[in-house]
């Protein structure tokens, strides 16, 4: 699958992420979705299935790591490639983010020129 057949979810809360993120993968050619919080995010699982979701940890109403539990706790969406991303980077949190079912997990600021083959990698191993 070429990036310009991929769906990306981006559940982010920060109106700059927002934008740079988006940015990034539209110029590959990938259509984005914006979800600005957990529950925001759900609903948009049920309208339609992307190919990917990027969820920030840190978020409004419910965070990454409770949308992450529903999300793999749904038979319908538990298949999805889910990357977390966080400005409060660790080894720790790096850790405690694959145990919890993230398939990747990415520091903020994003590396702009590796972000898409990087996705790819994630999207062609799951």
């Amino acid at each position: 699958m070429m990036p310009k057949d991929w769906h990306i979810l981006v559940v982010e809360d920060e109106y700059d992420s927002i934008q740079m993120v988006s940015k990034i993968l539209q110029h590959s050619g990938i259509a984005v979705e914006i979800a600005h919080n957990g529950l925001e995010c759900l609903e948009a699982l049920k309208r339609g299935l992307p190919t990917l979701i990027i969820m920030d940890l840190a978020l409004p109403l419910m965070d990454g790591w409770e949308t992450l539990h529903h999300i793999r706790s749904n038979p319908d969406t538990r298949h999805l490639p889910v990357v977390a991303i966080t400005a409060y980077h660790s080894v720790n949190l790096e850790e405690d983010a694959y145990r919890a079912g993230f398939n990747a997990y990415m520091p903020k600021p994003l590396e702009t020129q590796a972000l898409v083959k990087h996705l790819e990698r994630i999207i062609h191993h799951s």
